[in-house]
């Protein structure tokens, strides 16, 4: 492992910049009482030295850009425990601090969306109080430490959302609180893409291709590593779905926007008031560049609404439901969450809506092959029920 740079920070921290096997890392560091430095942990003030830097106000320390919307301080560090790509801890009751243990190998979208966000006033995600990001060897700059409010008792979309499609598939009584949920839903997402208008642009045809041309690579790589029910269903069904996807391709013309690049239900969080949409790091499968693209806003769509398609995939593989009526309840979740964005964003295009929502099911194949194959019954369960459905909801 090769120190690349550092980012000094109060009390003997640091947020070092590293290379090592599996890429670039921002890893934090503290010094011990012999002088000797040793990754931090949570306990070791280094996340609280880094929310003290942001009440200095946005500035640059060499290759280091501190962006900070706070003057907040506060103390006591206790890590998140759950599986993440990216290291996070909680200071104090009032921020968390995330580290980027995985650096991208180009420019990061998240302080581009985010500051746009903020600058329209979006209240749907946790309140931003800091980036940095790092400026590579190669002039570009990537995020190496989000700092966020702290929401207590946030629960994710996998968790509020099958809860909610499992009790109204056991009892119709229960279909209202889902119902408005999901709808509530349906508005932050317009809310969001409405906030992101000062950024849209139009398509053209080499962006159209693009998309095109990045669907049947999924593709390829979805049939060649896929050896369950939805691999073999690729292989007969084939032609429908080149037929699909090749419409992808009749995008230009279309409006694109900074958009979420990445969202589904675990990215929606519930509060005690409200929800929130985080993460706007972009798709993690799309390499960084293709992660800095504007995009349509179907793009976002399709995938929250695959995602409640697989919400109750889920529901069903952990709770014995009644086939036909949990069917209802995900066509009805669905409807709803389209229902309502729609209302919020008039100017929202349906068109590509079931090709893009195949995409996404291909890359959960490829994603389950190469590193959850525990995951492959959801889109083993989700390809033919997209294919036969009727409906582009």
């Amino acid at each position: 492992m090769t120190d690349l740079d550092r980012l000094e920070l109060a009390g003997n921290r640091q947020l070092v910049i590293v290379e090592r096997p599996g890429g670039l890392a921002a890893v934090p560091r503290v010094q011990d009482p012999d002088g000797g430095w040793r990754r931090a942990v949570p306990g070791d003030g280094v996340a609280e030295a880094m929310l003290d830097l942001l009440t200095a106000g946005s500035a640059e320390y060499g290759n280091f850009t501190v962006i900070s919307w706070t003057q907040r301080s506060a103390t006591g560090e206790r890590p998140i425990t759950v599986d993440q790509t990216n290291e996070s801890v909680i200071v104090g009751d009032d921020a968390i601090v995330k580290w980027a243990t995985h650096l991208d190998d180009g420019p990061h979208p998240a302080p581009r969306r985010i500051t746009a966000l903020r600058a329209a006033g979006f209240a749907g995600m946790p309140v931003p109080l800091g980036l940095v990001t790092w400026c590579s060897p190669r002039g570009e700059q990537t995020l190496v430490a989000t700092i966020d409010e702290y929401l207590p008792g946030a629960v994710d979309g996998w968790t509020w959302a099958v809860e909610l499609v499992t009790a109204a598939a056991q009892d119709a009584v229960a279909r209202p609180p889902l119902i408005a949920a999901v709808a509530e839903v349906g508005r932050l997402v317009a809310d969001m893409h409405t906030a992101l208008a000062g950024t849209a642009s139009v398509a053209d045809a080499a962006q159209a291709r693009a998309w095109r041309d990045a669907a049947f690579e999924t593709l390829e790589t979805a049939v060649a590593l896929s050896t369950s029910v939805s691999g073999a269903m690729l292989r007969e069904r084939r032609g429908e779905v080149e037929a699909l996807l090749d419409g992808l391709g009749d995008l230009a013309g279309t409006s694109v926007l900074e958009g979420h690049g990445d969202l589904h239900v675990g990215q929606v969080l519930q509060t005690e008031e409200r929800f929130v949409i985080t993460d706007f790091d972009g798709n993690p499968v799309l390499s960084a560049a293709a992660r800095m693209q504007p995009i349509p806003a179907a793009f976002d769509v399709a995938g929250m609404v695959q995602s409640l398609a697989h919400v109750a995939i889920v529901a069903h593989k952990y709770t014995d439901l009644d086939p036909h009526a949990l069917a209802d309840v995900s066509s009805l979740v669905r409807r709803t969450f389209l229902d309502a964005y729609r209302r919020s964003a008039p100017r929202y295009d349906p068109a590509p809506l079931r090709a893009l929502r195949l995409q996404q099911i291909l890359r959960e194949i490829s994603y389950a092959a190469q590193h959850l194959p525990r995951w492959m019954y959801v889109p083993d369960a989700a390809l033919p029920a997209l294919l036969d459905e009727g409906i582009t909801a």
